[in-house]
C-alpha cells in the first residue's frame, strides 16, 4: 500500500499502562530519534556536524536495512526469535530516517511478526511507537478544517505555518492511511486504539462527502469480534437507519440480525425484542418463511425471560405451527419442550399436558425414540403431582417399554412405577 502522509518528529505519548510493562531503557531506545541518540547505529555514516543524509548515504543505509531484514528473516527461520527481533527492531527503528512510509510499512510487517510469534515486550513496543504515529495524524487532520476536502487549503495558509504536520490532501490516500493505522492496531490487538481510528476514519468520509458504510461495517465487526456488543448495536443502528432511509430492505434486514444479535449477547432483551420482531415482519415481507421458526423461538425465549408468560406462549405457539409447517420436526419437539416447561413454571398444568402429549408423535415424526420416551417421563411426573396415580403409572409404564428397547434408563422408569404403585 503507497503512503503519502508526512509525519515531522516524534511524539512522547506513551501509554502509562503499556509503559510500566516495558522497561524504561527499551522504551526510550526504540521510540528515541536515531540520528539524534547516542551512541550513534553504526550503520550510521559518522558525520562531523549535524546535516541530513546525502542520497549516497541514504541509499547505503537502505541496502544495509534490507540486508538486516534478510538477516532476522533466516534467523526466524532458524528459530532464533531472540536475535531476529532485536535486528527487527533496529531496522524499524532505523526506517523512521526514511519517513513515515518506509516505517509505517516495516512496522505492519513486523507487528504481524511479533503477535505470532508471542513476542509481548515487543507487541508493546510497536504499539507504543503506533500510537505516536495515530497521535500525529490525529494532529494533522485537526489543523485542517473538517468539511473541506484535505489539501484545499491556500498556499499562504501553508506559507504561515512551514513546519506544520500535514496529511495528503488527496482523499482516498488519507482513508487507505487510517485503515492501515486501524489493522496494524488491530494486528497488535490495541482495539480501543483502532476503534479510535475508525471513528475518525468515519468522521473524514463523511465530511468529504462519502459513503462511510464500509467503515462502519468494519467498525460493527471489530467491536463484535472483541465482545463489545453495546458499541456493536449502537453502530448497526445507524447503518440500518440508513438503509430503511435509501429504501433497501435487503441491508436492512442484514443489518437487523447484526442488530438483533448484538442486543442479544449484550442482555438488552427488550432492544432484541424490538429489532427481532421488525426482521420477523421483513421475512414475511420477502417470502423467507423458513426462517421464521427460530427466530419465533428467539422471540419467545426472551419474552419468558423479560417475564412475560403470556406474550411467550403466544409466540411458541407459532413457532410450533411454523416448524410442523415446514417439516420440521425436531425443532418442532424442541418447541413443544419449552413450551410444556413454560406452562408448567405458570402451573398451567392441562395445557403442559397437552404440549407433552402433542410432543410424543412429533417425536415419532422425527425418529427419535429417546425424545418419545422423556416426553412420557414428563407426562408420568406431572400426572402424579396432580394427584393422577393411574395416569403416571400409564406414561412411565409406556416410558419403560421404550426405556427397555433402547437399553436405557429402565431402573428409572421401574422406581416411578413402584413410587405410584401403592397410590392405586
Amino acid at each position: 500500500m503507497a503512503f503519502t502522509l508526512v509525519l515531522v518528529g516524534d511524539l512522547s505519548g506513551d501509554s502509562q499502562a503499556i509503559a510500566q510493562q516495558v522497561s524504561p531503557q527499551l522504551r526510550q531506545n526504540f521510540l528515541s530519534d536515531p540520528l539524534t541518540t547516542k551512541p550513534r547505529d553504526p550503520l550510521l555514516p559518522m558525520i562531523s556536524v549535524e546535516r541530513p543524509l546525502s542520497p549516497l548515504e541514504l541509499s547505503a543505509l537502505s541496502a544495509s536495512l534490507d540486508q538486516l531484514n534478510q538477516t532476522a528473516q533466516e534467523q526466524l527461520a532458524a528459530g532464533q526469535t531472540d536475535a531476529a527481533f532485536e535486528l527487527l527492531l533496529r531496522e524499524l527503528r532505523l526506517r523512521r530516517i526514511f519517513g513515515p512510509v518506509a516505517e509505517f510499512n516495516a512496522l505492519s510487517q513486523t507487528a504481524a511478526l511479533a503477535w505470532n510469534q508471542q513476542r509481548p515486550v515487543e507487541v508493546q513496543l510497536l504499539t507504543l511507537r503506533t500510537r505516536e504515529i495515530w497521535e500525529t495524524v490525529q494532529a494533522a487532520l485537526g489543523q485542517i478544517e473538517m468539511p473541506r476536502s484535505l489539501g484545499e487549503e491556500s498556499p499562504e495558509a501553508l506559507a504561515d505555518n512551514p513546519e506544520r504536520v500535514l496529511v495528503s490532501g488527496d482523499a482516498s490516500s488519507d482513508r487507505a492511511v487510517l485503515t492501515a493505522i486501524t489493522q496494524t492496531f488491530t494486528t497488535l490487538r490495541d482495539i480501543d486504539s483502532a476503534v479510535s481510528v475508525y471513528e475518525t476514519l468515519i468522521e473524514l468520509t463523511v465530511a468529504q462527502g462519502e459513503d462511510p458504510t464500509v467503515q462502519q461495517q468494519a467498525l460493527a465487526e471489530l467491536h463484535l469480534a472483541w465482545f463489545q456488543f453495546a458499541e456493536a448495536a449502537d453502530v448497526y443502528l445507524a447503518l440500518l437507519n440508513q438503509a430503511r432511509a435509501d429504501g433497501n430492505q435487503t441491508e436492512e434486514v442484514a443489518y437487523l440480525e447484526r442488530l438483533a444479535y448484538s442486543y442479544q449477547q449484550a442482555d438488552s432483551l427488550a432492544y432484541a425484542v424490538r429489532a427481532q420482531t421488525d426482521l420477523l415482519a421483513l421475512y414475511q415481507t420477502q417470502g423467507e418463511l423458513e426462517k421464521l421458526p427460530r427466530l419465533l423461538v428467539a422471540i419467545a425465549q426472551n419474552y419468558r425471560a423479560l417475564n412475560l408468560p403470556d406474550t411467550a406462549i403466544e409466540y411458541y405457539r407459532s413457532a410450533y405451527s411454523a416448524a410442523q409447517r415446514f417439516e420440521q420436526f425436531s425443532f418442532s419437539a424442541r418447541v413443544l419442550q419449552d413450551l410444556g416447561a413454560l406452562y408448567e413454571t405458570v402451573a398451567l398444568y392441562d395445557e403442559a399436558l397437552g404440549a407433552y402429549n402433542l410432543l410424543i408423535p412429533v417425536e415419532q415424526q422425527a425418529y427419535n425414540d429417546y425424545g418419545v420416551m422423556n416426553a412420557y417421563d414428563k407426562i408420568g411426573q406431572l400426572q402424579r403431582r396432580r394427584g393422577n396415580p393411574f395416569e403416571a403409572l400409564k406414561a412411565f409404564e409406556q416410558g419403560l417399554a421404550i426405556a427397555n428397547r433402547l437399553d436405557l434408563r429402565q431402573t428409572y422408569f421401574v422406581e416411578q412405577i413402584e413410587s405410584v404403585t401403592p397410590s392405586l
